[in-house]
């Protein structure tokens, strides 16, 4: 398993669904109290729609399964990963 900080230079991952004109956004970061944080964004290409989710992570030892299962739920809807 790699280290966050490793995952952490990887970061953002980018999805976007060209049929739906929809994005998703994946940021792995450390806050000004040494947490590692997940952000989650998503969106419309043509408009300025769109959400976000900030959570702690409570085990970070977990971040490759969460990445990997994100990853793999963006490609099952029809996402194609974009390098960044």
């Amino acid at each position: 398993m790699a280290s966050l900080e490793t995952y952490a230079h990887k970061s953002p991952w980018r999805w976007i669904h060209p049929e739906k004109r929809r994005w998703y956004t994946l940021i792995l970061t450390l806050d000004l109290f040494g947490e590692w944080e997940l952000i989650r964004c998503w969106g419309a290409l043509d408009s300025r729609r769109g959400g976000q989710i900030r959570e702690f992570l409570d085990d970070p030892e977990d971040i490759e399964q969460i990445i990997d299962g994100i990853d793999r739920r963006r490609r099952q809807r029809g996402y194609i990963p974009v390098e960044t």
